[in-house]
């Protein structure tokens, strides 16, 4: 498997403008890190709560400033499968639509029916399944 892509970590970063009401409730409105709206990609309905923030008529609502959030995540490797397919390696095994399994950094792996033979593990034992019996 040739590896197009590898994992990454990416961080996300948003910023929001934001009004304190009462009973925990509030408003909260996308913006920059400068606390500027764009008002071009809200609803009428979202573009009005905003003006009456602004202009104090929402009672006992208070203004926040911008509020920052951070949040991450990984974003899985991309491989092309020998058959030409892109596969996603997000998991411990990764299947493409033509069958074949792949390891997380890219590894092929053996036909699932052959997985646990050569150590006597059962087919649940591999997929990690609960049985009851």
């Amino acid at each position: 498997m040739e590896i197009l892509s590898e994992r990454k970590r990416v961080e996300v970063v948003e910023y929001h403008l934001m009004w304190q009401g009462p009973g925990g409730r509030g408003f909260s409105f996308d913006c920059d890190k400068h606390g500027v709206v764009d008002e071009s990609i809200m609803a009428p309905a979202g573009i009005e709560n905003l003006r009456k923030c602004r202009a104090g008529e929402m009672e006992g609502y208070a203004p926040q400033g911008v509020e920052v959030c951070r949040r991450s995540y990984a974003e899985a490797a991309i491989g092309k499968c020998d058959c030409g397919r892109r596969v996603a390696l997000s998991q411990f095994t990764n299947t493409c639509d033509c069958g074949r399994e792949y390891s997380m950094d890219g590894g092929m792996l053996a036909p699932r029916d052959q997985w646990g033979w050569e150590t006597g593990e059962h087919p649940a034992d591999v997929g990690n399944i609960s049985l009851d019996i």
